[in-house]
């Protein structure tokens, strides 16, 4: 079966939105140049984060280039800014500020996660394994980080090494749904249809998402359950209504039925 990239279940890490009090504004205005560098970064910081809260990103990287420009040996605004890129698909800006973190702080996790895990959204299987492999030294006991790795594993064809990771996270952590995708996508290569849909409903379940989906479904259809594989393609649909293979497989299991 062909290839296709999940949508990627990492999470980047940065500094959660604070509750303050008094909630600021996403207000890019320049900050009262009299107050002293603290007051200032503080202040930007906190817009940053009212921009995040409001859907601003862009406003938000404004901000958080400006108190990096206060604070240019802080790790944290790196890391918050490149997590802000990267949301957006900018990944060069967003590699650029986790290398920052790492040259900073070398042994910060996050850096090294974050990096790694966005590469993998990249398509930069190599370099992601090996940030990922960096980021599990320091801390052995990140689930999702051997999911992100596992799944650049599976990507470039190293099947041993994905199931591996994949297995590992799932002992550390039952509820990693690409932990579950990447070796139900595996056992469906295999032929191991039962297995497969097994691992997919698990993932399903947690967060469903229409790739999986459409993976099930094909299961289900190699094992001659073309309800339950119409179900899924339908299923898949409503999370994605283009998806080109969801509309193919609908269609043929609508066509076979009528015939």
């Amino acid at each position: 079966m062909r290839n296709r990239l999940f949508l990627l279940l990492l999470t980047l890490l940065s500094t959660s939105l604070p509750a303050l009090a008094a909630q600021p504004q996403c207000d890019v205005t320049p900050v009262d140049s009299s107050l002293p560098d603290s007051d200032r970064a503080e202040q930007l910081a906190n817009r940053a984060f009212a921009c995040l809260r409001d859907g601003k990103p862009l406003q938000a990287i404004a901000l958080f280039s400006e108190f990096i420009g206060l604070q240019p040996d802080n790790a944290q605004a790196y890391l918050n800014r490149g997590s802000t890129y990267v949301s957006m698909g900018q990944f060069d800006a967003g590699f650029s500020d986790y290398s920052h973190v790492i040259e900073l702080e070398p042994s910060r996790f996050e850096g090294w996660y974050n990096r790694g895990s966005a590469r993998v959204a990249a398509g930069h299987y190599d370099a992601a394994i090996s940030d990922l492999t960096e980021a599990i030294k320091l801390k052995p006991d990140v689930a999702r980080a051997y999911c992100n790795r596992g799944l650049s594993f599976l990507r470039k064809a190293e099947q041993r090494m994905a199931l591996a990771d994949f297995e590992k996270g799932l002992d550390l952590q039952v509820d990693m749904p690409l932990c579950y995708y990447g070796r139900g996508e595996i056992e469906l290569s295999d032929g191991a249809y039962s297995e497969a849909i097994d691992d997919l409903s698990r993932g399903i379940n947690i967060k469903p998402t229409a790739e999986a989906l459409v993976y099930r479904a094909t299961a289900y259809e190699q094992l001659g359950e073309s309800d339950k594989a119409l179900r899924d393609y339908r299923s898949a649909l409503s999370l994605s209504p283009r998806f080109k293979e969801a509309q193919t497989g609908l269609a043929r299991l609508t066509k076979s039925n009528k015939e």
